[in-house]
């Protein structure tokens, strides 16, 4: 009888430690910056409509087929340029919306006295201009209804349209809007007129967005801090009204821009 011979296993080949983990950081990033992606083409700019009790309503334009367009101004009044500014709309028949803040309104009311006389419409942009994402439901009540009455001892009777400082929208914003049954009114453009940028690029910025329904934001007055140049936004009206006038449009309040078609809530 022979000896059993035990013979030695073969030996696997060592795996690829380094390998899969590389794979798994591979996949694990990539994963990352798909929902990146898709949070910012797809979710972002439809949270008003897949969260709006998140975020709350908010209008970026109109979709009419009528030749209408509102240009909008926020934190002003200004007394070096919001005069000015509604005088050259009210002169090209472009009555407009201006979302005023309660202490530059209560440091010069004899401006809004003057916008309401030259035909433009009143908008809220709260009374100091904070970011809304993080305040209580009082805070923003306070900040909304002080500018409101205001505008209201003034003599203003129309309704008041809203912005938000910055666009900004989060939680308790939304409940305080849907309490006051109001929008959040946005913009389909923002000129850079607060860098300040010049009224030539202004123009260049504006033209692919620019169309029936549009809601076009510039800029009066500064919300931060006093003093900012507002100048190249006095020529940038101008410069709208001559190139889009001749094309056949009309500029129009918020408020009458919200009856020629449906409100678009996401942004594009």
């Amino acid at each position: 009888m022979q000896p059993t011979i035990n013979r030695p296993k073969p030996i696997a080949p060592p795996r690829s430690r380094p390998l899969r983990k590389g794979l798994r950081f591979l996949a694990i990033v990539g994963a990352i910056a798909l929902s990146i992606f898709l949070f910012d083409r797809a979710l972002w700019p439809n949270r008003y409509l897949l969260a709006p009790w998140v975020f709350g309503d908010a209008i970026y334009q109109v979709q009419t087929a009528e030749k209408v367009v509102a240009l909008t101004f926020d934190d002003g009044p200004d007394p070096r340029y919001t005069e000015q500014i509604g005088q050259i709309l009210a002169d090209a028949g472009a009555p407009s919306t201006f979302f005023v803040m309660g202490r530059h309104v209560q440091q010069h009311p004899e401006l809004v006295q003057t916008l309401m006389a030259q035909g433009h419409e009143l908008g809220n942009h709260t009374w100091s201009h904070p970011s809304l994402k993080t305040k209580s439901p009082a805070t923003i009540r306070d900040e909304l209804e002080s500018t409101d009455q205001l505008l209201r001892d003034l003599g203003y009777t129309q309704p008041i349209p809203f912005r938000s400082p910055y666009g900004h929208s989060w939680f308790t914003l939304p409940h305080v809007l849907k309490q006051r049954d109001q929008a959040n009114i946005l913009w389909t453009v923002q000129m850079n007129d607060w860098k300040p940028e010049e009224p030539d690029v202004m123009m260049a910025l504006l033209a692919p967005k620019f169309g029936n329904g549009a809601i076009v934001l510039m800029h009066d007055g500064d919300g931060e801090s006093e003093g900012a140049d507002r100048s190249n936004t006095v020529t940038l009206v101008q410069m709208i009204l001559d190139k889009y006038l001749a094309e056949g449009y009309r500029f129009v309040t918020v408020s009458e821009l919200l009856t020629q078609g449906k409100p678009i809530r996401r942004w594009s």
